[in-house]
Parts: C-alpha cells; sequence; structure tokens
C-alpha cells in the first residue's frame, strides 16, 4: 500500500520530485547513509540551493524524453560551455554496458577496462581484443579521451557517490558530467548530483536496463545478467556532444593520446 502511494507520487512528480519510492527503500543502504552524512548534514546550504536548482531544470527541460538535462538555459549553452570548460568533464558508462558475447576481457562488475588502461591514439589506438571491436564503451571513451574529458565504469552507487559525488562537493573533482544510466536510475540520481554542483547530460538505457528497484539492487550488488545499450537517438546525442567538444579541443591545439588511472578514475594525459 505505501510503495503504491509512493510510486504514485513519483508518476506525479509530487512536490517536483521522483525518488520518493526510491528514497523510502533506500533509508538504511549505506549508499544513502554515506551521502546524508558526507554531503546533506555536511553541506546543508548546498543541499537546500540544489534541491531549488533541480526543481528548475525539471521545469525548465520537462519535455526532453531521450535525455535530461542538468543545467539552468538551453541545451546549446550547455553544449558551449563543455566546449568552452578545458578540465572537469566526466563521461561515465556503466558495467553492464561491457559486452557478453564475445565476454569483456575485464570482466564485470567491476571499474576496469582493458581498452581504456592501454589505449595510445598516437600510435592508432589498436583494439587487442575482439570483445572491444564492438563495444560501445571502446566508442565512447575513444570520444571522450580526444575531448579531454575522464572516463568512468560505473558499479554501485556507494561508489558513484565516493568517486565522483563527494570528490565534486567538496573539492571540485568534476563540474561536468556525461552520464549513461538505467532510465530508473535518472530519477534517483539527478537531484544528488545538482546537490553536488554537477552539471550536464544523463542518458538513458533502452534495452537491458533495470526497470524497477529490486532489478536495482540486484545491479548495484553486481548481479546483472544483461548488457545494456543506449536509446539510438540518446547514443546519437552523447556522439554529437562529444565530437563538438573534441573539435573544440583541436582547434585550441589540444591532443589527448592516452589515459591515466587514478583510483576509479581514467584521466586524460596530454601529448
Amino acid at each position: 500500500m505505501l510503495h503504491d502511494v509512493l510510486n504514485r507520487m513519483d508518476a506525479s512528480s509530487f512536490l517536483g520530485f521522483r525518488l520518493w519510492d526510491f528514497s523510502f527503500r533506500s533509508l538504511r543502504k549505506r549508499y544513502a547513509l554515506t551521502f546524508l552524512h558526507r554531503i546533506v548534514v555536511r553541506h546543508p546550504w548546498r543541499t537546500w540551493r540544489g534541491v531549488l536548482k533541480h526543481g528548475r531544470f525539471r521545469r525548465q527541460h520537462k519535455d526532453l524524453h531521450d535525455v535530461t538535462l542538468l543545467f539552468e538555459g538551453s541545451e546549446e549553452q550547455l553544449v558551449r560551455a563543455l566546449c568552452q570548460a578545458k578540465t572537469g568533464l566526466l563521461v561515465a558508462v556503466g558495467f553492464c554496458q561491457k559486452p557478453l558475447a564475445p565476454m569483456c576481457p575485464a570482466q564485470r562488475p567491476n571499474h576496469d577496462c582493458v581498452y581504456l588502461g592501454s589505449v595510445d591514439l598516437s600510435t592508432g589506438g589498436q583494439v587487442a581484443h575482439a570483445a572491444c571491436q564492438g563495444c560501445d564503451i571502446r566508442m565512447l571513451g575513444t570520444l571522450a579521451l580526444r575531448a579531454g574529458a575522464c572516463m568512468h565504469v560505473m558499479t554501485s552507487a556507494l561508489d558513484i557517490a565516493r568517486d565522483v559525488m563527494i570528490p565534486s562537493a567538496n573539492r571540485g573533482r568534476f563540474r561536468n558530467v556525461i552520464l549513461c544510466l538505467c532510465p530508473y536510475s535518472v530519477r534517483a540520481i539527478d537531484l544528488p548530483l545538482t546537490i553536488c554542483g554537477l552539471e550536464g547530460y544523463l542518458l538513458g538505457y533502452t534495452s537491458g536496463n533495470c526497470a524497477n528497484y529490486g532489478q536495482w539492487l540486484r545491479a548495484d550488488r553486481g548481479v546483472k545478467n544483461e548488457m545494456t545499450t543506449l536509446d539510438p537517438a540518446a547514443h546519437a546525442r552523447v556522439v554529437w556532444l562529444l565530437e563538438r567538444i573534441v573539435e573544440a579541443r583541436a582547434s585550441e591545439g589540444l591532443c589527448y593520446a592516452r589515459f591515466q588511472r587514478q583510483g576509479n578514475i581514467y584521466e586524460p594525459v596530454l601529448t
């Protein structure tokens, strides 16, 4: 009964939020407690500003379906801002985007990617494993590298909080994000990202994605037997966006050929 009420509140975006049921189910989970203690309690004014900004995002971009924009302004203004910012951009994909047949050589669930860890565009960026050839992480990772963006393979909500949200809120580690994730996850993550001062794009999967909290929780624990793919329109959008940023970096004479891994983040290295 309670969850039916909470789901109806989500469906109607009660008070401008779509995470009522998710929040209630997450009250005693470690990822939620970590965010509350490390962000909300320590930064109450930032939290309040984030809540207000999130409401403005939702009202301004409510008609967009294939992508969620975390930005006050038009999409073109956001694209220009991303092109002008030389640092602070993170492109993140889910571990569930790793190929299954043939199996990803880095396995799953983890933050590892054989291609991202070894690619060198100065020597042509050869693909060492057959699984990498058609892998979307490889394609997006190559564009992210040329754009001078950091790359991250997401696993659990707790790790996203530790690797992305908390460092961004406390010391400005990232300012902009392009995240690929389940539409269900978008409803849970857009407010926390906004509270942490992050702007950008959230792009949804169209197949293999988690449709409810039970499926999401299993995937958060690493139990995910499906391979996810982006909505075709969302995929075209992120490719277009990254290519715009690549053009901006090239016009500035900035060239990135490889990543250097720092913790769970692959950071671009200037040549």
